[in-house]
């Protein structure tokens, strides 16, 4: 079956977030990881770490571990949209997941922008912010496209 250009540029879109995902699930994993190791360092180095922030040991390794898990789910929402936008690159029947996970993606990276700005980290993050939303909008657009030529 001869792939139309929206199903080309899927498959190059899904090999990407595929490569992307594992990458965001180590990011998460060590995040989850980094927060358990923080609440196990001893407290007179955690509070040196923590001056003046007005959080505790605990709170902050609860909130790495938390961070850390958020990011593995958006993680392997990645991982499975792209999984299925190289089925949906073969078949254009089955476009509809993908269309779907790319919304639900498009919403996760909009919150993370957001996020970064509001925190004030946009300059340690904004680019993998932005990158991670202009490649949502990309994946929705072409899911759109496939699912029109797809009849659907």
């Amino acid at each position: 079956m001869q792939r139309s250009g929206s199903q080309k540029v899927l498959l190059v879109l899904s090999i990407l977030n595929i490569i992307g995902a594992v990458l965001i699930l180590l990011g998460g994993l060590s995040l989850m990881l980094g927060g358990a190791v923080f609440g196990a360092v001893p407290s007179s180095e955690a509070a040196a770490a923590l001056a003046g922030s007005g959080v505790t040991q605990g709170e902050a390794g609860a909130i790495a571990g938390i961070a850390g898990f958020v990011i593995i789910l958006s993680g392997v929402v990645e991982l499975v949209m792209g999984i299925l936008g190289v089925r949906a690159a073969n078949d254009n029947q089955k476009i509809m997941p993908v269309w779907v996970l790319a919304i639900i993606s498009l919403v996760l990276n909009a919150i993370g922008l957001v996020s970064t700005i509001v925190n004030g980290s946009f300059g340690t993050q904004g680019a993998s912010a932005i990158i991670g939303l202009i490649l949502s909008v990309l994946m929705m657009w072409i899911a759109n496209n496939i699912k029109r030529e797809a009849g659907r």
